[in-house]
């Protein structure tokens, strides 16, 4: 008689396709789990994209009613409270189907407390962004809304059974809220490096320029993500202005949108430098921004410092290090983790003021600081995150942990 199969459910807002851009260890994940003997549900809205058929092969794929489109704000907005109404009734259908344990892959505020409203078994979730303390920080209308909501999800991730964070600050500011250590793992990003690669020719570098207005002789730095507030593009326009007479030729790319970009492009236009800003709005692929990235000099990963900003490394730094882009980093606790100053890449101040300043400078003066950084870069990004080695700790923890309940 054939043995009866744990049931495990991971669960992602976004859907399956998607889910594999933020995490593209998650098919070695599923395909291991399965190995090991676990049956493996993935629930979330439906992705834009293909499923990988690595993940079909070793998962059952479970999608909601609604597609959700990151790149229009108002409809992330609607969609994140469908799925936070959603998440009690989708914790009832996963207690009555068995499943042992859950992995929830996002922070999204009041979910952990919502899912166990319905499941009262082995759970765990990914908590890297604190969202209460970006639009609800302290000072603005609505502060004591992101302190309430705050304390909810603290008190509902004291009752989780497992925490993946990306670097150890983020474990260590859990563990000052209370939540047991030995409960909280850091597993860093992973990313693909066949995807995220170096190398355009020049003629193909010249045409994906030429598209966006840039020319060859100018020097671009690019920034890419959703652009929240606490991402402080507006500083990277400053900068841009300052620079305006040293560098003629400097030249600021955006890849993405959200609500900063209005701000932007209005200070680009109060400075007299809109010709310099390049919005590209929200792009198709992760193929497609791998392309810009490469199309450009330098990568810029810029957080303004706020409350929460010191537990990232960011995808928009994996990524850039990964194409062996030359790349500055703001100076916060999470970040230097990874990058060592002068090593890998270059810090700065979350001001945006002279560091900033002198790193451009250097790295637009010395080709040889730039091949350094890039080199190191992409070295760094193959080791610390492997999909291959992210994935093991993931399982490992997952599949040794999970008692349920």
């Amino acid at each position: 008689m054939a043995a009866v199969k744990r049931k495990l459910a991971i669960i992602f807002r976004y859907g399956a396709s998607e889910h594999v851009d933020f995490l593209p260890s998650l098919p070695l994940v599923v395909q291991q789990l399965s190995e090991q003997g676990w049956e493996v549900h993935h629930y979330g809205f439906r992705g834009k994209g293909k499923v990988p058929e690595s993940l079909k092969t070793h998962a059952q794929i479970h999608r909601g009613p609604f597609r959700v489109h990151r790149g229009r704000s108002l409809d992330k907005w609607w969609k994140a409270f469908l799925w936070l109404l959603y998440l009690p009734a989708l914790g009832r259908t996963l207690q009555k189907q068995g499943i042992e344990c859950v992995f929830v892959d996002e922070t999204l505020p009041g979910s952990a407390g919502l899912l166990r409203r319905g499941y009262k078994r082995s759970l765990a979730f990914t908590v890297h962004d604190f969202f209460t303390e970006i639009y609800l920080a302290e000072g603005s209308l609505f502060a004591w809304l992101g302190r309430w909501l705050q304390a909810k999800d603290v008190k509902a991730w004291n009752s989780l059974d497992q925490i993946f964070t990306r670097v150890q600050v983020a474990k260590e500011s859990l563990g000052k809220l209370g939540i047991e250590p030995d409960r909280i793992h850091v597993v860093p990003d992973a990313v693909d490096g066949t995807q995220f690669s170096p190398g355009l020719s020049s003629e193909e570098r010249k045409q994906v320029r030429e598209r966006w207005g840039i020319w060859t002789e100018d020097l671009v730095m690019v920034h890419h993500g959703i652009m929240h507030p606490n991402k402080g593009n507006v500083l990277l326009v400053e900068a841009l202005f300052r620079l305006r007479h040293q560098l003629p030729n400097l030249k600021l790319l955006l890849i993405g949108d959200g609500p900063e970009k209005r701000e932007v492009l209005n200070t680009a236009g109060r400075r007299g430098i809109s010709d310099r800003v390049v919005c590209t709005g929200w792009v198709k692929t992760l193929d497609d921004i791998a392309t810009l990235l490469r199309a450009s000099d330098i990568g810029v990963v810029m957080r303004r410092g706020m409350p929460g900003d010191e537990y990232h490394v960011t995808s928009t730094l994996v990524h850039n290090l990964a194409t062996g882009l030359p790349t500055i980093a703001v100076r916060l606790p999470g970040i230097e983790e990874v990058v060592q100053d002068g090593v890998q890449g270059g810090l700065f101040d979350p001001e945006c003021g002279v560091e900033f300043d002198q790193w451009i400078l250097r790295l637009a003066r010395d080709p040889s600081v730039r091949h350094q950084f890039g080199s190191a870069g992409r070295e760094l990004a193959l080791t610390r995150f492997c999909p291959d080695t992210i994935a093991s700790h993931y399982v490992n923890a997952l599949s040794a942990n999970f008692s349920g309940r």
